[in-house]
């Protein structure tokens, strides 16, 4: 059994969380991305190797069935240095990043950005990714291929499947190759839970509604 199966059945049988046949199943995909991360890294003349690349993980499917909670606790089993960050919190920090190094007249402002990203870690967890704004869904394909390509592994949840990130968005035809770049480069898993509990939380429990 793999760390994070271990510590998943430890959580159930103190009575922490209930059991759930869609979180089981993405364990092992879980316990494998992590054995694979946890390998040495092998290094040509002190450089990053091709070698050493570890297919990232999309998880995509309802709300409350527990895809952030896995990550986190896959995020928290490893030892190799992680950064844990919602996606919306990520882009912001991207979009300002990139305004500052405009003003640096660097010739190409995403790339002193997406170095200093990728120096300090070798796993971006990112939550909730959802794409909205243009401005980030114009810049994210070249981010994801520089960080991918620079040995970050990347695993993030979603509440939309790969195609259906940006949908109607605005030149959304320039979009599609970063939905491309996440098949080819990360292994999409649908957890499939019919369970919302995050609305279990609170069953039983009296509520009150009250005026603002």
């Amino acid at each position: 059994m793999g760390i994070v199966s271990k510590r998943y059945h430890e959580e159930v049988g103190s009575g922490a969380i209930s059991a759930d046949p869609a979180q089981q199943a993405l364990l092992p995909k879980l316990d494998a991305l992590l054995e694979a991360l946890e390998r040495p890294v092998k290094r040509r003349f002190l450089r990053w190797s091709q070698e050493n690349e570890v297919k990232g993980l999309y998880i995509w499917g309802g709300v409350g069935g527990g895809k952030s909670y896995l990550m986190d606790l896959f995020a928290t089993s490893l030892t190799v240095a992680v950064r844990r960050v919602h996606f919306h919190a990520f882009m912001q920090e991207v979009q300002v990043a990139l305004h500052l190094a405009r003003q640096t007249n660097a010739k190409d402002a995403l790339v002193p950005v997406c170095k200093a990203i990728a120096k300090d870690i070798r796993v971006l967890a990112l939550d909730e990714m959802q794409i909205k704004d243009i401005a980030d869904a114009m810049i994210v394909g070249r981010l994801f291929q520089f960080l991918l390509g620079h040995g970050v592994t990347v695993i993030t949840t979603s509440n939309r499947m790969p195609e259906d990130l940006y949908e109607n968005g605005l030149n959304r035809q320039l979009f599609l190759p970063f939905i491309a770049l996440i098949r080819d480069r990360l292994t999409i898993h649908d957890m499939a839970s019919h369970i919302d509990f995050r609305q279990n939380r609170i069953a039983g429990r009296s509520v009150y509604f009250t005026p603002l």
